[in-house]
């Protein structure tokens, strides 16, 4: 949209309209109607037709040739991710430091930095990053995208988008439901990420569509997204690009962009990119039908506010038939500082034990052999509900469908675990001996400036409870190195921690600033280069510590759930041991796809087993 253009938008609830203005971010149904001559348009909308050339642009401003060409050599190796990686911590230009980079369009009149202007214009896009020097200092330069001049085609936009049937334009046109037959997801990040995606699809096949083995060939194509880390949502706007530019030539396609992104970035997406027809967060997963129903009157819609999740009417399409997710509580109420999941995913809010326990049921009827109990902190499950229940008494609840041989859950949070939970666990058979137990930090002063509620004492205390119940348990873990304010000595204290518990697996990262989060605005941020050297060495720690751990299982018989063949070896399929241990053996993978096997371990590598059949399959 050109500077200064306002759209109108109208807020539809419960079959009453009421006007806003301007648009806002968090609306149940924000139905925006894009209004403006076509001059007023054409700066704003990527993908059409231009009489000039336009370029997209990602750069690192600096002010000394060495400091570029260190950038540049870093291109050399992972092209526009350097850009955006050091855009934010050396960067001197204030009109894209903080937007990785990005510049945004700009015709040759407009680019602001005129004395190269004429070599970024005739470089090609994606052809690595390039140096250019001008008033303002050294650029490492990379060309993301060009729109060549060409002439206008016979059709004009019309002069407005309106709601339902009436002069609609060109990218937002009224469809049929039935043009719609097939659908494509593509799925960024965690489990619940996957969970999500699960009930869509099967919000999509109830509309009567089904899945299309490629992007290209959907007629709905929903990005379900996530938001942990930065380069997520720049991934996501590279692939918005060019599905933009086919709408244009494709009108009847729908794009929907779902999840964590979603939520937090409703507004700016969909200026940013309007050709986007429906703009849902997590919350409403299991309303995608419903909204499509409005985007197919030619609407744009965005369905971001808070809102209370009811139970799914829907049943998931799940893949595979033999492991299932199942959400056991949405939201998070805890405030770490370094995480956007309470303004993403909302308030906990847990679902009923009978809820849970039928389609558990249900999914037994299925075939399925083993399920995993998501929430993103599963330990406070039930305390919304009246009466109140305790995981540990859910656990109960659902041991003892038929059927179901194994049961999982992810994740705990050390300030809540107890001692009861670790008890259960080992009383229950079907409880895989299993626990992600994120530490996050091995120094109680970062945890306090993570705001975790927990001290490393605590977490240790954690920990002998899981094994005094359970000895032989897998423990995995997640942390994250370069918190702003830690310091080298506090970094020392996690890799004590690593190598003191000896965890069977760590999900490491390196600390990545989020928008509307503490951390993002507090002192002393450690430099990427910093992080970037914690976090090599994290990683040398987890795979000595994992490698040394899965020694134990050599000559023993584990038990392997059989998923599928090994695509890097026919002969072989694989599974998973209850101690969710990646586990190859030779086989059959017709005759054993979702059995039981028994496999003795005969080689061991860092994160996988091998072995040789034992026994018959059960």
């Amino acid at each position: 949209m050109a500077p200064g253009f306002v759209p109108s938008v109208s807020f539809r609830r419960a079959r009453k309209t009421v006007s806003a203005y301007p648009a806002t971010r968090g609306s149940v149904c924000m139905v925006v109607n894009v209004s403006g001559s076509l001059p007023e348009r054409l700066d704003g909308v990527r993908g059409l037709a231009t009489t000039e050339d336009r370029f997209r642009v990602l750069h690192v401003l600096v002010l000394s040739e060495e400091l570029c060409d260190f950038v540049i050599e870093e291109g050399r190796k992972n092209g526009a991710e350097s850009i955006r990686k050091y855009s934010e911590s050396i960067s001197v230009c204030k009109a894209s430091k903080h937007n990785g980079g990005d510049l945004g369009w700009h015709t040759k009149q407009t680019f602001p930095f005129p004395e190269i202007v004429d070599v970024v214009s005739s470089t090609d896009p994606h052809t690595g990053v390039f140096k250019a020097r001008s008033a303002s200092g050294w650029h490492a330069v990379y060309v993301d995208d060009v729109k060549r001049a060409i002439e206008l085609t016979s059709w004009t936009p019309t002069r407005t988008f309106r709601r339902t049937g009436q002069n609609l334009g060109k990218i937002r046109v009224k469809r049929e439901q039935q043009e719609w037959n097939s659908y494509f997801i593509e799925t960024h990040g965690c489990q619940m990420n996957k969970s999500d995606s699960e009930r869509m699809a099967g919000e999509l096949e109830a509309m009567g569509m089904q899945v299309a083995r490629t992007m290209k060939e959907a007629d709905v194509i929903v990005f379900n997204t996530c938001s942990i880390r930065e380069h997520a949502e720049h991934k996501l706007y590279s692939q918005l690009g060019p599905i933009a530019q086919r709408k244009w030539t494709y009108p009847n396609i729908a794009v929907v962009v779902a999840g964590c992104v979603a939520q937090q970035e409703a507004s700016r997406l969909a200026r940013r990119v309007p050709e986007v027809d429906l703009i849902v967060g997590p919350q409403y997963a299991n309303r995608l039908g419903e909204l499509l129903q409005d985007v197919a009157q030619g609407n744009q819609v965005v369905a971001t506010e808070a809102s209370h999740i009811t139970e799914d009417l829907s049943k998931p399409i799940r893949v595979g038939g033999i492991s299932a997710w199942v959400n056991i509580i949405y939201g998070c109420n805890e405030r770490c500082t370094y995480c956007v999941v309470p303004n993403t995913r909302g308030v906990e809010q847990s679902r009923t034990p009978q809820a849970i326990r039928a389609e558990i049921e249900e999914l037994a009827r299925q075939g399925y052999r083993e399920v995993t109990l998501l929430g993103q902190n599963t330990d406070a499950y039930g305390r919304d509900l009246k009466p109140r229940v305790t995981f540990a008494e859910l656990l109960r609840t659902v041991h003892d469908v038929d059927g179901i041989e194994r049961i999982r859950f992810t994740t705990s949070h050390p300030r809540y675990f107890t001692k009861n939970l670790a008890e259960t666990c080992s009383e229950l058979s079907k409880v895989c001996e299993s626990f992600n137990v994120p530490f996050q930090s091995g120094d109680t002063d970062v945890l306090k400036a993570m705001n975790r509620g927990y001290t490393v004492e605590r977490y240790r205390e954690v920990i002998r409870q899981i094994r005094e119940e359970i000895p032989d348990a897998a423990i995995t873990a997640d942390t994250i190195v370069g918190f702003p304010g830690e310091t080298e000595e506090q970094f020392q204290n996690t890799l004590e921690l690593m190598e003191e518990i000896q965890f069977d697996h760590v999900h490491t990262a390196a600390y990545s600033p989020r928008p509307n989060t503490p951390g993002a605005t507090m002192e002393n941020q450690v430099s990427d280069s910093e992080k970037e050297s914690r976090l090599r060495r994290a990683n040398r720690r987890n795979e000595m510590d994992s490698l040394s751990r899965n020694q134990r299982y050599l000559g023993r018989v584990e038990e392997v759930l059989v998923t599928e063949r090994n695509s890097r070896n026919e002969k072989q399929v694989m599974g998973r041991t209850r101690k969710n241990r990646v586990t190859y053996f030779e086989g059959n993978i017709e005759e054993l796809r979702g059995k039981l096997v028994p496999v003795k371990i005969v080689e061991v590598g860092t994160f996988t087993l091998t072995g040789t059949q034992a026994g018959d399959p059960k």
